[in-house]
């Protein structure tokens, strides 16, 4: 029995090895730019002019600080270090952004938990970016953590649209989701934010 128990970790560290390192290539390839002229950040609030549209792309994820983790997390770790990078790329058009961590203690309220409850850093990054109407496929990784994802998304002329990536965090003992245990993905949300 003990054989079969061990077989069976080795092959499961086996995969998350192989899965850890398919997603560092696919960051690796997805972060260099193969055609330019897709999207251009905006800075202003101005509305898109015809034939375009606007899309918030949003990111956030919140660490543990720096010397918090588990005892196999090494010294290099980027966990509550002063930045984290987000790369997208979007129809071959790649862009690589920091955010910067901010300290943030969330206390429990009413005795509702939250998943951000505690003392850790906070990476938030929110940039508008202006591309044409039409159907765009848009990689988001986060090369820190070895995770990918690609969506495929629909923009409609004149229209402004929000994407957020917020992370998945694993639960407690105690079933609530915590940050301090990691993450697991995150998940895409897509909306249509105002109809100019």
């Amino acid at each position: 029995m003990k054989k079969v128990m061990y077989s069976a970790l080795v092959v499961a560290l086996l995969i998350l090895a192989a899965n850890c390192g398919a997603a560092r290539e696919q960051i690796r390839t997805q972060s260099l730019t193969e055609r330019d002229g897709v999207f251009q950040e905006v800075t202003t609030t101005d509305g898109p002019p015809p034939g375009f549209a606007d899309v918030v792309l949003k990111a956030s994820l919140k660490t543990h600080k720096s010397g918090e983790g588990i005892l196999l997390e090494s010294r290099n770790s980027p966990h509550g270090g002063p930045v984290y990078r987000f790369v997208f790329n979007i129809d071959g058009q790649a862009v690589t952004w920091e955010a910067p961590g901010q300290r943030e203690n969330l206390p429990v309220v009413s005795d509702r938990h939250s998943q951000d409850e505690g003392d850790g850093m906070r990476y938030a990054l929110e940039k508008r970016i202006r591309l044409r109407a039409g159907t765009h496929r848009i990689f988001f990784g986060v090369p820190e953590e070895n995770y990918a994802k690609t969506v495929t998304v629909n923009l409609q002329e004149g229209k402004s649209y929000t994407l957020e990536f917020r992370p998945i965090y694993p639960r407690y003992k105690w079933g609530h989701p915590a940050f301090r245990l990691g993450f697991l993905g995150f998940n895409a949300l897509f909306n249509n934010t105002s109809n100019n």
